[in-house]
């Protein structure tokens, strides 16, 4: 394979899109996992012997990586945290050796494709033997609809590669590192929340643990930015998604869950508040159109009549009937 240089590392011309970092001193391996994934204590059975590898592939939000060293302990220690505070939700499937994972009071087992989940929020151990290799699959942690409880809960698991949803997340995660995706950036971002939720779903199965606290979190949080945002003719599916990190399909997931659409939400907002401002002490008497382009009606006539829809009575007609 030949490699180009891509400011001090090595970008395998075969694969696009693809960084492999290769490294012979503890030194230089500690560099590359601080950099690619945070920082960590790295203690090497035989510092003399270490080599090691990161092949680095990035879909949308998600990181795939593929790390291969000599057996060794990665710890994240509270003295690291305080120093590198950056949260991440991580998948660590061991492909090949061992892998013990402590987190949140738990010790799971990993081996063969088995997988389990753990956030750098929070101390770690990581404790490899063998010839191994390890993907790691990282999100920014917001992008992951999880309450903070529901993370801890669902850490240091093993799910099991040959049962259960396992079976199937197993073999895709493995092909996610070293295959090409070709994929537009909107696509990438939705298949990044797609092996998200898959995740998220082996693991509420091996944990036993119900959604239902994480997902009503967000929905919460979701409609608190869409009540200050009400006054934002571009506020939209898109501009949410974004501001949560979610693809808009799972916004839209979201809230189909409560029987409800996100436009159809929007709009009931606005008008509700319109409705308020019209008959409030402190813009009665504001015309009906400014009233309108404060929460996001661009068009006065479009406005009437979903008004008039929703309450019966145009905006002139419904304030000359509620204030006396």
């Amino acid at each position: 394979m030949e490699f180009a240089d891509q400011g001090g590392l090595a970008l395998p011309t075969g694969t696009p899109g693809a960084l492999i970092d290769e490294v012979t001193s503890l030194g230089a391996w500690k560099d590359v996992i601080w950099e690619r994934f945070v920082s960590l204590q790295i203690a090497p059975s035989d510092a003399s012997a270490l080599t090691g590898t990161v092949h680095t592939r990035q879909i949308g939000h998600l990181t795939a990586s593929a790390v291969a060293s000599t057996p060794q302990t990665f710890t994240r220690t509270p003295r690291l945290l305080s120093h590198d505070n950056r949260s991440l939700l991580q998948v660590g499937l061991v492909e090949r050796g061992t892998g013990h994972l402590e987190q949140d009071g738990r010790t799971c087992t990993l081996t063969d494709g088995d997988f389990a989940l753990y956030e750098t929020a929070r101390p770690f151990t990581w404790s490899l033997a063998g010839d191994w290799r390890l993907l790691v699959f990282t999100w920014p942690r917001e992008t992951v609809p999880l309450s903070d409880a529901e993370g801890r809960r669902l850490t240091a698991h093993t799910l099991c590669s040959r049962e259960g949803v396992g079976l199937i997340l197993s073999p895709m995660l493995g092909q996610l590192v070293m295959n090409r995706t070709g994929l537009s950036v909107a696509n990438s971002a939705r298949l990044a929340d797609e092996i998200a939720e898959l995740t998220i779903t082996a693991a509420l199965e091996a944990g036993h643990v119900d959604q239902t606290t994480g997902e009503t979190d967000l929905f919460q949080r979701v409609r608190a930015y869409i009540e200050t945002h009400l006054d934002n003719p571009a506020l939209g599916p898109q501009r949410i998604a974004q501001e949560f990190f979610l693809s808009p399909r799972t916004l839209h997931r979201l809230f189909a869950r409560h029987d409800l659409t996100v436009h159809a939400w929007i709009k009931e907002r606005r008008l509700e508040a319109s409705r308020h401002a019209l008959t409030a002490p402190g813009s009665q008497h504001s015309p009906v159109t400014e009233v309108a382009t404060r929460y996001g009606f661009r068009d006065a006539a479009v406005f009437s009549r979903a008004f008039s829809r929703a309450y019966g009575a145009s905006p002139s007609r419904y304030r000359m009937l509620h204030v006396g």
